[in-house]
């Protein structure tokens, strides 16, 4: 049988050329275990050759994944350098102070705040010992606590020396950082300035203190009623101790606010104005209580509301306005009184009176043939004494009544009332009068009072004028607190010592048989003028002429001159 010729691998047949001899290469039974082997060499190379090229698939996936890995690397490598400079940059834009001393106490971090709030530069500060600062002692031994280890924590202030030699007050919060092991490694904090708000708590401390001066009682409390702050005056009227009642309810002090609903609508009506002067009762520990007025006032700061307010005790002033309550009804029940008094005298004395005058005119009827010249002006005489006796009741009954009874106001105009008064006046001699004032002008007032001045000043400028033909001018204009009138006459003059007395009840320059006069006239201009608050003058040039001065105060004017 031939055998057929076997293609052995490259790497066999080197072997069998090598080490086999020719009679054993050709052995048929040799042959068939070369034949295994080849099939174990080519076996063999068919693995090499998939463990290559699975080799090589995975080497172009490794570099693939390693350059993928570099470039996330990269990335992540520049966010967190982006992230690092925005932190710093938010570092550095924040108005506090971070610091960061390693276990030693050197500085190994500081922000730009640094800068600002101590005028140092952070290159300069860096490494430097944190006693390189000058602070001030009470503050540098609670901070050696701190870098001791007596403490783990620190947070106080403290004055520290700035660059410009000028001093601040810093506030700090410094903490030790530890390892696993509980091992100080450094120590990390922040640092504020606080040297503005310190002189607000120097003032405010001020301001405690003034108030704790003041008699006046003093009291502070929040949206919700609670007592933030009193001053000593305050808890000596309420009998308490000043710790005892700051931080209670206002109901504890003030009866009205024992309904919450009042202390609500309180405050509601508070906020709504700049400030409001009110009244209360408060109560004393032992359960007494005196009534109080309060000016108030409402401040919000940082969206806190606060309730300011000044107190006085009016005690006094509510016992003496009940009392003059009550001299008011004693006041108003003798006037009515006097009224009633008046009126009677005033009607027994008129009654007589009247029987004289209407007997002498019987008498002077039944004996009219036998009077002479002398008789009957005797009778005249004695009517015209009747006339003036009713007159001076009438009088006096007007003085008493004049500037107390008081009269409805009205809108009038000053003419309207001026041309009534002087269309009542008659004389055996011409009267002119003149008027000076806008004849527009309107108030509102009490016209049966300014029209009883006027008329009695113009009936004294008629009664008692010695010229031919008399001149009466009224006048009027606006004046600062009222409207400003006289009244002028033509008539003799009034010397300067009487000026005074001529207001005096029943006084007159005249004899009363010349002049028929009461002298009560004036005597009630003046009483009137009194009772408004208000003066009246003369000026007055002998044998020429007297002007009497007054000005009319008024509460309201015409509608169109408020616009």
């Amino acid at each position: 049988m031939e055998t057929a010729e076997i293609t052995y691998h490259r790497l066999l047949k080197r072997q069998i050329r090598k080490s086999l001899s020719p009679e054993l290469a050709e052995n048929p039974e040799f042959q068939d275990f070369l034949n295994s082997v080849n099939q174990a060499y080519l076996e063999f190379q068919d693995d090499i050759a998939r463990v290559e090229h699975i080799l090589e698939q995975s080497s172009t996936e490794l570099f693939r994944a390693n350059k993928e890995l570099i470039s996330i690397a990269d990335q992540k490598t520049e966010e967190a350098a982006s992230t690092n400079r925005r932190l710093e940059e938010v570092a550095n834009s924040i108005s506090e102070v971070l610091i960061q001393l390693n276990q030693d106490g050197n500085i190994i971090y500081l922000n730009n705040a640094w800068e600002t709030v101590t005028g140092f530069k952070v290159t300069d500060s860096l490494n430097k010992n944190w006693a390189d600062f000058q602070i001030n002692s009470d503050s540098k031994t609670r901070l050696e606590a701190l870098f001791t280890g007596k403490t783990k924590s620190v947070q106080d202030t403290f004055k520290l020396t700035t660059a410009d030699k000028t001093e601040k007050w810093l506030e700090i919060s410094i903490s030790a950082q530890l390892d696993s092991g509980e091992k100080v490694i450094g120590f990390i904090g922040t640092v504020s300035d606080i040297t503005s708000r310190k002189a607000q708590e120097e003032q405010i401390n001020r301001m405690v203190e003034w108030f704790n001066e003041s008699s006046e009682a003093v009291q502070v409390s929040d949206d919700n009623g609670k007592l933030l702050f009193i001053n000593h005056e305050a808890a000596r009227r309420l009998g308490k101790k000043q710790e005892e009642i700051i931080g209670s309810h206002i109901s504890s002090v003030e009866k009205i606010f024992e309904d919450p609903e009042r202390w609500e609508e309180y405050l509601h009506s508070l906020k709504g104005t700049s400030k409001m002067i009110v009244t209360g009762v408060h109560k004393k520990t032992d359960g007494t209580t005196y009534p109080v007025e309060s000016s108030v006032k409402y401040y919000e700061t940082d969206g806190q509301g606060y309730v300011l307010a000044f107190i006085r005790d009016i005690t006094e002033r509510v016992e003496a306005e009940n009392k003059l309550k009550s001299y008011m009804r004693d006041l108003e029940r003798i006037n009515a009184e006097l009224d009633q008094f008046a009126y009677v005298v005033s009607h027994d004395l008129k009654a007589p009176l009247r029987a004289i005058n209407n007997l002498s005119e019987w008498i002077e009827e039944d004996i009219e043939d036998h009077l002479d010249g002398d008789t009957k002006d005797q009778f005249k005489l004695l009517r015209g004494r009747v006339h003036r006796m009713e007159s001076l009741i009438n009088g006096i009954l007007s003085y008493s009544r004049a500037g107390r009874i008081k009269t409805t106001k009205e809108r009038f105009l000053i003419k309207s009332l001026v041309d009534d008064l002087c269309d009542t006046f008659s004389s055996k001699k011409p009267i002119e009068f003149v008027f000076e004032g806008d004849p527009k002008r309107e108030l509102l007032s009490e016209k049966i009072t300014l029209g009883q001045i006027m008329q009695n000043l113009i009936s004294n400028g008629i009664k008692y004028n010695d010229k031919e033909e008399i001149k009466i001018t009224i006048g009027w204009k606006d004046g600062d607190v009222g409207i400003d009138f006289f009244v002028r006459d033509n008539g003799p003059g009034i010397s300067p010592e009487y000026h005074e007395k001529i207001f005096v009840i029943f006084q007159t320059l005249q004899a009363r048989d010349e002049v028929e006069s009461t002298g009560v006239g004036l005597a009630i201009v003046k009483k009137i003028m009194d009772e408004k608050g208000a003066k009246i003058r003369i000026e007055s040039t002998m044998k020429e002429s007297t002007t009497f001065f007054f000005t009319w105060p008024v509460n309201e004017i015409a509608e169109t001159e408020k616009i």
